[in-house]
């Protein structure tokens, strides 16, 4: 079961979505779209990579799979918005390791409507984790990205901090960054702007919550009380705003 779910996510990940809203870029870009078109790939780059302010633990693991999008396209996006484009995002697979002294590392990637993505990051818990009830867990999570695409390439790197608290159910969490985002055009209909590069700094708000309903105990004592089949698996859904626009991110995988 779990291998098919594995195979099941990294499959939706890896194929091309049939729509690529990115195409317009090499016929609407021009000088004052660069900037607008790079902050909505920065919000949605840095969106979807944590669902809990708990390190894993030594040891620990997390895969899954999770994505992130944004409602409309920003005001100056000329790029989207002429293409037509309303709601997108990102899906990604994601693998998560534990470390000692309450640090976790992460990979992730895509290809999806056009953009190949490779990145990954490190979180350090700066409380000790706990699974009592309703303790306070605060960490910060760093992240990189490289993004390639055949009419531009750029580069993200993003910072957060992460607050969450909850039982084994039920796990709100909140979490604020900043998300740079360095774009280079590589080719356009507008030649003045070819090997343009643009930097952005941006906002990025997060409040969700991460749901673990299978993730009690069957009755028993002792040796006989032992966890269910899916105890292991989570989902999670939150709200995001980046730079001033609304949009969501979503998630299910699994946390040993």
């Amino acid at each position: 079961m779990k291998t098919l779910i594995l195979f099941v996510l990294a499959s939706l990940a890896a194929v091309p979505a049939r729509a690529d809203r990115y195409s317009g870029f090499e016929q609407y870009a021009d000088a004052g779209s660069l900037k607008p078109f790079a902050r909505d790939l920065g919000g949605i780059l840095g969106s979807a990579t944590f669902h809990s302010a708990r390190p894993l633990g030594f040891s620990g693991f997390d895969v899954g799979g999770h994505a992130g999008g944004q409602a409309y396209p920003s005001k100056g996006d000329t790029i989207l918005r002429n293409k037509g484009v309303r709601v997108f995002g990102l899906p990604w697979v994601q693998a998560e390791i534990g470390m000692p002294y309450r640090i976790d590392g992460f990979i992730r990637g895509t290809s999806c409507d056009g953009l190949t993505i490779a990145g990954g990051g490190i979180r350090k818990g700066l409380y000790n984790a706990s699974d009592k009830p309703w303790a306070p867990q605060l960490l910060i999570s760093a992240v990189a990205h490289a993004v390639v695409y055949q009419s531009f390439s750029a580069s993200h790197a993003g910072g957060s901090l992460v607050f969450s608290m909850g039982n084994a159910v039920f796990s709100p969490y909140l979490g604020a960054g900043l998300d740079h985002v360095r774009l280079q055009v590589r080719s356009a209909q507008d030649q003045s702007i070819v090997g343009t590069t643009v930097n952005t700094l941006e906002s990025r708000f997060t409040a969700g919550a991460q749901l673990r309903p299978w993730n009690y105990s069957v009755p028993g004592e002792g040796e006989n009380r032992r966890a269910r089949p899916l105890s292991f698996l989570y989902f999670h859904a939150a709200y995001i705003l980046v730079h001033g626009q609304s949009g969501a991110e979503c998630g299910l995988g699994m946390r040993f």
